[in-house]
């Protein structure tokens, strides 16, 4: 008897606390999407095939860097659009993808924490008035007037220090798509 008392009270408790457990749904607000399909484009061309762009930086000393927020071994580079429709300005739209420091819109390394890649150093990309722009953050990027239905979209990369740095590799890579106003 007194077994089947523990029994009933046990099952009591066991279904006593999935009810009190149980996941109860409410909205709490709306998520209003707007966007834009646009007609205007440009031919992009890079330095390489399809749009891309290689930027080969010069080797910079650790010295150069020994810092949080020094910077070293800037270069500029170039995305060419041609045969652009009806848009008055262009710039490159930097997207945030696996490289990105979401905090400082920097580019992290390519294999950052493994051997052989250089510590305490993320990429920057510069616009060519040498101001930073912030990966993920259009607001950041300064935009170009078409002229000719064309334009050449000028920026820089380069090395910034987030603490001493150490010698290794430093390579990243960021997707872009032209924006057009």
């Amino acid at each position: 008897m007194k077994n089947k008392i523990y029994s009933f009270a046990l099952t009591g408790i066991v279904a006593a606390s999935s009810l009190l457990t149980s996941n109860a749904f409410a909205a709490d607000g709306n998520i209003n999407i707007t966007g834009e399909i646009t007609g205007t484009t440009c031919t992009v061309k890079g330095s390489g095939a399809n749009g891309d762009v290689a930027v080969t930086l010069d080797t910079a000393s650790t010295h150069a860097l020994a810092a949080q927020g020094e910077t070293a071994g800037f270069k500029p580079f170039n995305i060419t659009l041609s045969s652009c429709s009806a848009a008055s300005t262009v710039k490159a739209g930097f997207e945030v993808g696996p490289n990105t420091d979401l905090v400082s819109g920097r580019l992290n390394l390519i294999g950052a924490g493994t051997a052989g890649v250089a510590e305490n150093v993320q990429l920057q990309l510069r616009n060519s008035d040498s101001s930073p722009i912030k990966i993920g953050d259009n607001s950041t990027v300064t935009g170009t007037p078409l002229d000719a239905g064309g334009a050449v979209l000028s920026y820089q990369v380069g090395y910034y220090a987030t603490n001493a740095a150490t010698p290794g590799t430093a390579n990243s890579a960021v997707t872009y798509s032209i924006v057009y106003q």
